[in-house]
Formats: C-alpha cells, sequence, structure tokens
C-alpha cells in the first residue's frame, strides 16, 4: 500500500487502484489506514479487492493452456513474442491498465503477426481477469494499427529459373531447387520428405508434414496436408536425387550428409548461387511463388495450382497471385441492347 496527498486529502494505492480515504493527510491518519488495511474492514470500506492478478501472471497461465495445442515451434514464438513484447510492458496489475496504455502498446510493433501473436496471449489474459471479477470490462477497446507487410512477391521466370539452376555447383541443392521451382512446395515441407512419400509409379508426391528447427510436425494449415502432382520437370530432378541419397530414408540430406533440420539452414548455399549468377537476391521462399505465378501467368487450371500450392480454396490463390493471372480478352463488350436501335432521333 502507498499513500499520496492530493489537495491535502489522503489517498492510498492498492492493487493497482488508487482510492481516497476522504481524510486529511495527517500522521494520525496515516497510521489509522496503515492498521484499517490489517483487516477485511478496509477491503469492504474502500470497496477493494484483497488481491489482484499480475498481468504477467495471467499471460503465463495463457501460455501453459496454449502449450499443449500450439506445435512446438509455434510454442516457442509465443514465448519469444511474451518475453519482448509483454512482459516489458506488463509488470502490472490488471487494474492498472487503461485504453491508453494498449494504444502506447501497439506502437511498437512493425509486424501485422506479431501482434496476432501478442493479442493472443495478452487478450485472454483480460478475460481471465473479468472472470475472477477483478476488472469490469478488457482495455482492448480501441482499434489495433493497420500495418502493411514489406514483404514483396518477386517471382523468377522460366529464363531465371534455368540460369539459377545452372549457377548451383551443389547437385543435391540443385534437385532441391528443381523440385521447389517445380512443386510450389514450401521449403519446410520438401526437406522433411521421405522416399516413402514418392511415388514413381502414380507420379504423386504426399506432402504430409513439414520441418522446423529440427522438429517435424504437420504442415502449415489442414489443407497443406495434400498429394500433389509430380510433373515431368520436377521427376528429373528426384530421379537424380535418388541416385545421391539411395536407400536412405530422407530424400535431401545436407553438407557432410547431415540430416537437415530445417530450410534455413540452406540460406548459405541460395546465397552462393546469386554469387555465381547476374541476377537479384531473393528469399528461397521465392520458389514457392514462381511456381504459382508461371502457371497462373500461362494459362494453367486456377484449381489445379490452388491445390499444388496446399490452399484452403482457389479464393486465396487468386487474391495473393491475382496480378499474374491474365485477364481474357474477348473483344468489344456486347449487351442485350444491341438488339434494339437506341439511336436519338432529332426533330428539326
Amino acid at each position: 500500500m502507498t499513500f499520496y496527498s492530493r489537495n491535502g486529502i489522503l489517498y492510498v494505492r492498492i492493487n493497482g487502484k488508487r482510492i481516497s480515504t476522504k481524510l486529511k493527510d495527517t500522521k494520525e491518519n496515516r497510521k489509522l489506514v496503515s492498521s484499517y488495511h490489517k483487516n477485511d474492514e478496509f477491503f469492504k470500506k474502500f470497496n477493494v479487492k484483497k488481491r489482484v492478478s499480475n498481468i504477467l501472471d495471467l499471460c503465463q497461465e495463457v501460455l501453459r493452456e496454449k502449450e499443449s495445442s500450439l506445435k512446438p515451434t509455434s510454442y516457442k514464438v509465443y514465448t519469444s513474442i511474451y518475453s519482448s513484447s509483454i512482459v516489458p510492458y506488463f509488470n502490472k496489475y490488471v487494474t492498472e491498465v487503461e485504453p491508453y496504455d494498449i494504444d502506447q502498446w501497439y506502437k511498437q510493433f512493425k509486424s501485422k503477426s506479431n501482434i496476432i501473436t501478442a493479442e493472443a496471449i495478452l487478450k485472454p489474459a483480460f478475460e481471465k481477469a473479468i472472470l475472477l471479477k477483478e476488472i469490469s470490462q478488457t482495455p482492448f477497446v480501441i482499434s489495433k494499427p493497420k500495418l502493411t507487410t514489406e514483404y514483396e512477391i518477386n517471382p523468377f521466370n522460366i529464363g531465371e529459373i534455368k540460369t539459377i539452376l545452372n549457377s548451383t555447383d551443389i547437385e543435391w541443392f540443385r534437385n532441391y531447387l528443381g523440385i521447389a521451382f517445380y512443386t510450389g512446395a514450401r521449403p519446410g515441407e520438401i526437406v522433411a520428405l521421405k522416399w516413402k512419400d514418392i511415388d514413381f509409379d502414380n507420379y504423386t508426391i504426399d506432402i504430409n508434414k513439414t520441418k522446423t528447427n529440427g522438429h517435424l510436425q504437420t504442415p502449415k494449415t489442414k489443407s497443406s496436408v495434400r498429394i500433389i502432382d509430380m510433373l515431368p520437370q520436377c521427376e528429373d530432378f528426384l530421379r537424380a536425387q535418388r541416385k545421391i541419397t539411395g536407400l536412405r530414408e530422407y530424400v535431401f540430406y545436407g553438407t557432410f550428409d547431415r540430416i537437415i533440420n530445417s530450410a534455413a539452414s540452406l540460406r548459405c548455399h541460395w546465397l552462393k548461387v546469386f554469387k555465381n549468377c547476374d541476377l537479384d537476391f531473393r528469399n528461397l521462399y521465392q520458389t514457392r511463388h514462381s511456381f504459382a505465378s508461371n502457371m497462373l501467368s500461362n494459362n494453367e487450371d486456377l484449381s489445379w495450382v490452388s491445390q499444388m500450392l496446399g490452399h484452403k480454396n482457389t479464393a486465396i490463390t487468386q487474391q495473393k497471385y491475382y496480378k499474374y493471372i491474365p485477364r481474357k480478352v474477348q473483344g468489344r463488350k456486347r449487351t442485350f441492347l444491341d438488339e434494339y436501335d437506341t439511336k436519338s432521333t432529332h426533330h428539326a
């Protein structure tokens, strides 16, 4: 409990709430209030709860509940966002936070995805406080900022893909890139592939897992679990890789024949490719965008492309790659009005 004096009146702060005692600020009254504080009458008199939760304690409860339902890599992201974006701002009682504080907190963020993750921890924490009757409403009553992503889809065209493949001097990595460019699969999905997922008889590839930070887990979304077509161009690289891997379990092994724990470990090989060719650097995920954009711009079926990418529906594919979908030119627009004489008659 902390004492404050305002206009000669004694105020106390307890559990994050500042309250007027309606008494003059004197040594005697401070002593009196201190003695009241030791019994239940104090809390009843000033309508203060005996215990109010610290926000961080409630956030930790939320994280414990989420741990069982999140993938290990996702849970790691949540705990990282908690440490970097919540702990420095909210080591206080739930009663101390107002909408203004949330508005100021939002200003630290540069990434929309980080806001979503942080809110998924903090909002349930305040909801817990409401259920505990420690607060009556959540401070999340303001709109979050509309952040725009700086990430740009910048695909390679067919000529650039050929240049990249010819500039790759590591055979297994060339095979990886060939499969990436001709399936549109995500990097983590490709490094997780096992030979049992490859069906050379029916020309299909079973995408059923991804690998991140050494963890094998289900792909990004439910629709990401899919069986895709093995295009002839992709088959060439798979068969070349089979000669390298032999009868081992995974399709790809990295430097010194070690298991690849994450697509992030491929970055050094990817950087080397651009040192060998005259192309501007783009991130490895552009292999996926290149497949989508090249297929769509050459009038391949939208629903097939969407299924290859593992999108939930064609609307997602269309929204993401709309500028690569050519508009059908059908000549001048004609309507039913052409059947009528619509010219004005001018009277002299």
